[in-house]
């Protein structure tokens, strides 16, 4: 919506407008454009009616069911009569330029929701809801609840056209219900794509009518009692896109190739290489076959496929995901060699290539642009296509050189699978990441230093993902079927909410208009949303204040920041729970770590402890610190010397060990080895590589000292690098063995 249009509407805007400075937006989440309270207050009532204009019936339908559960009226709608008061207007004016922008403005008298498309329109109704009492998330009727409406007016639209969330329904199979669960809250926060990742090596789930053993052998794992899995009927597809696209969010189906397609080979093995029986796994784990690249036949079966799943997605996109593929069965498949020297290619990884362009252009026959992961930019591909950058931020700018779309699903901060925090208790997640804190996910940049303005806007949004393969990790999150228990879907709900609130103010807010402390305010009512609408979600720890040493022992000041919860703790060292002491005070204690505090939402919701140990305290076993690594002291890729100051810590003869651990960081620091010298002269050397980071391999250094000095200096000096960049941050100890 171009600024020139914005706010012509009427007089009253232009005089609202110049508050907009110190405006304040409430608690809305994303964070809107501009907001500006005008001191007036719209009461929704049993009378109050929801006009629209010519096309929009669909969306005040929807805008009437979403208030009458909590409310307990039936809402009067009517087309458009601008003039009525305690009314809903909703309108278009098609006169913006930036898509899906929109102008709210709620008085004593009425409220406007003016979008330059059904888009806005919808936006602009989010808005709206989230600035009703948060019992309006109810589904039952909420009595004695003064409907109010603080009167402002807001002008908003979202930083980036793409703001995606991927839903791993392969690994686990959720039913429709939570589908549209998930749909509601994103669409709550304006996000509007949802990735559907349908194929993976532990399940097909959508039904392909040629194929029927697709999801009859494929959409299932196990044997007996231990069976489980699933897949939605393509009426079931078709109740989704239909439910999802009221809310304008797009849905994208995931169809994996080359890799990741174990169920439709073992439904039907000619597609496979070998042609040999395979089973769907019941563990996570990448499968080693892939469609045979050199069958016309699989082709043949793909084009199929393709087109029952066209028929069922309106969506632009398809996702072919592209990652992983490993080529041991294309390197012995005499049908692929021959591809491969037919085509006169080099390698096996140029076959995939192919392998892409053929699939893009089967689907550039009904006017689908491909998706996929960073890996099927890299060799270059015929057409333009959409690359999710999910591993190395930098390949946004090999791809939108080379003329493609990019979205960023950084691992780094938009992968919901991994745990928040280290803390114990946490729950069970992936670990090949650092955790991921809600705080990190604000953080998240979608701008690449380095990419030029002219390709910026090649950078449609940022799209988070949940990978389910911690599901099917042993027997932790199995549900028990006989009483109907999601436990699954709980933990999803855990995980994803509310850093999802987080990635779609990323995706939504101007990043000049951003403020963690801001968000992090407004975040304190808004769990309670969560718990109206039913949703699971992750309680935030109190908050440490302030911490002052005085006579000898620590005031520590906390701060509650969920609206409506306390904090409960213990100053002895124990584990708090709902029945310890109520913080309502300053605590004294003698020391740090004897303070532990949760907040409790109620018996059964309480937050993970916020609790302080003594520095690296859960490293003790590793002997004493002898240093620290961060950013600044690692030379990048190249290996550089590290030097460490021993003197006191080699404190007599006998064998050490130094061991290097991570703490944090986006990268792994690789250690060439060591060198010990007493007085500047060479002692003692380990050589061998080792590395540490979420895993640690081969990072403890031995050496032994024979001829130990009173008052000698002793210094270590070591040979470390960043994997692929210097972003690690650690601690190294030392320990005398003997």
């Amino acid at each position: 919506m171009s600024k020139t249009n914005l706010g012509k509407t009427c007089l009253l805007f232009f005089v609202l407008m110049i508050s907009f400075a110190q405006a304040k937006a409430t608690d809305i989440i994303p964070k809107p454009q501009q907001y500006a309270p005008n001191g007036e207050v719209f009461l929704l009532n049993q009378k109050t009616t929801i006009q629209y204009d010519t096309g929009l019936e669909a969306l005040a339908d929807y805008l009437g069911e979403t208030l009458s559960p909590a409310t307990g009226w039936d809402f009067e709608l009517s087309s458009s009569n601008r003039s009525k008061k305690n009314s809903i207007h909703l309108a278009i004016d098609p006169k913006g330029d930036i898509e899906e922008g929109y102008r709210l403005l709620v008085t004593s008298k009425r409220i406007e929701i003016i979008g330059n498309s059904e888009a806005g329109v919808f936006n602009g109704i989010q808005t709206l809801r989230q600035m009703l009492p948060v019992k309006i998330f109810n589904s039952k009727r909420q009595k004695d609840v003064d409907w109010t409406i603080e009167g402002a007016y807001v002008e908003d639209y979202p930083a980036y056209p793409w703001r995606g969330m991927m839903l791993d329904v392969s690994r686990y199979f959720y039913e429709v219900s939570y589908v549209k669960q998930l749909v509601d809250m994103m669409a709550i926060y304006k996000m509007n794509v949802l990735h559907l990742h349908l194929i993976d090596d532990a399940g097909w789930r959508i039904e392909i009518k040629k194929y029927p053993k697709l999801t009859s052998v494929g959409g299932f794992r196990g044997e007996g009692d231990k069976r489980t899995g699933g897949y939605y009927t393509q009426e079931e597809i078709k109740e989704i896109v239909a439910y999802a696209a009221l809310r304008n969010i797009e849905v994208i189906p995931e169809i994996e190739i080359p890799a990741h397609t174990l169920p439709a080979i073992a439904a039907y093995p000619h597609l496979s290489c070998t042609e040999a029986p395979q089973v769907v796994q019941t563990q996570h784990s990448i499968s080693r076959e892939l469609y045979c690249v050199g069958k016309e036949t699989t082709f043949d079966f793909l084009e199929d496929v393709f087109k029952e799943v066209i028929a069922l997605f309106p969506s632009k996109y398809i996702h072919i995901g592209g990652d992983e593929a490993r080529y041991d069965r294309w390197e012995k498949c005499p049908h692929c060699q021959q591809r491969k020297a037919d085509l006169g290619l080099e390698k096996e990884a140029d076959l995939q290539v192919y392998f892409t362009n053929r699939i893009q252009k089967i689907l550039k026959k009904s006017g689908k642009t491909i998706v996929g992961w960073d890996e099927i930019i890299e060799r270059g591909l015929d057409d333009k296509a959409v690359g999710m950058v999910w591993h190395n931020k930098e390949k946004a700018i090999l791809g939108a050189q080379a003329g493609h779309d990019m979205v960023m699903a950084l691992s780094s901060h938009a992968y919901f699978d991994v745990a928040e925090s280290n803390i114990p208790g946490e729950v069970k997640a992936a670990t090949w990441l650092p955790p991921i804190s809600l705080e990190k996910v604000y953080g998240m940049d979608p701008m690449v230093e380095g990419l030029k303005e002219e390709f910026q806007s090649q950078v449609l949004g940022v799209h988070a993902t949940l990978w389910s393969d911690q599901f099917i990790h042993g027997t932790i999150l199995q549900e028990i079927k006989p009483i109907n228990e999601n436990r699954s879907e709980k933990y999803f709900d855990y995980l994803t909410f509310p850093r999802m609130a987080a990635l779609a103010e990323v995706a939504w807010t101007e990043r000049s208009r951003k403020d963690w402390s801001d968000f992090e305010e407004r975040m304190r009512q808004h769990y309670n949303r969560y718990d109206e609408a039913g949703y699971g979600y992750r309680v935030p720890q109190p908050k440490l204040l302030e911490k002052n040493e005085i006579d000898g022992g620590v005031v520590v000041t906390l701060e509650n920041v969920v609206e409506g919860a306390h904090i409960r703790y213990t100053v002895d060292g124990s584990q708090p729970n709902t029945y310890s002491e109520i913080y309502k005070e300053p605590v004294t204690v003698d020391k740090l770590s004897d303070l532990k505090a949760i907040t409790v939402v109620n018996r059964h919701q309480y937050s993970l402890p916020l609790f302080y140990l003594d520095k690296n305290h859960q490293y003790k076993e590793f002997g004493t610190q002898l240093g620290e690594w961060k950013p600044a002291l690692i030379k990048g890729v190249e290996f550089g010397e590290l030097e460490i100051d021993a003197t006191g810590k080699i404190n007599r003869n006998g064998t050490y060990e130094v061991t290097f651990i991570y703490t944090s960081g986006t990268h792994k620091l690789e250690i060439e080895g060591i060198s010990i010298y007493k007085n500047r002269q060479l002692i003692a050397e380990d050589k061998h590589l080792g590395s540490t980071g979420i895993y640690s391999i081969e990072n403890t250094y031995r050496f032994k000292i024979d001829e130990y000095e009173t008052g000698a200096e002793f210094k270590i000096k070591a040979m470390v690098r960043g994997d692929i960049g210097n972003n690690s941050n650690g601690v190294i100890l030392i320990k005398n063995k003997d």
